[in-house]
């Protein structure tokens, strides 16, 4: 069946209509506060920079109950808004909840913005 997507946009959109929350890997980051929380984001952002094939990564957060306050989905979302902006990530999205809080982040396959810091040899623009 595998064989009726033959070019990878078809593959990609296929992948994105059937998204259920399920992802390629998973970021765990229940239990931390928010400047390692976003620490760990920027880590995953920047290992990707350097791979070819896209992946998506289920960001798991600490789901909210009636005595833990203020959860980290809302300050997450918006460093994630942000890389999205810097076009770090394609698409961010809030998993299902449940699981828990967090969100489904596709990464790009291949480096944007040519780096800028000269660690990048052959960047094109």
């Amino acid at each position: 069946m595998t064989d009726d997507l033959p070019d990878p946009e078809t593959r990609r959109l296929t992948r994105l209509l059937a998204r259920d929350g399920a992802a390629d890997y998973e970021l765990d980051l229940t239990g931390l506060d928010l400047p390692h929380a976003l620490a760990s984001i920027d880590q995953m952002v920047e290992r990707q920079r350097f791979r070819e094939d896209s992946r998506t990564v289920a960001v798991r957060l600490d789901p909210a109950t009636e005595t833990s306050g203020e959860t980290l989905f809302q300050p997450v979302g918006r460093h994630l808004l942000a890389l999205m902006k810097r076009d770090l990530i394609d698409r961010c999205s809030p998993r299902p909840n449940s699981d828990g809080g967090g969100f489904v982040v596709e990464l790009p396959g291949h480096p944007r913005d040519g780096g800028g810091d000269g660690s990048e040899g052959s960047a094109e623009l």
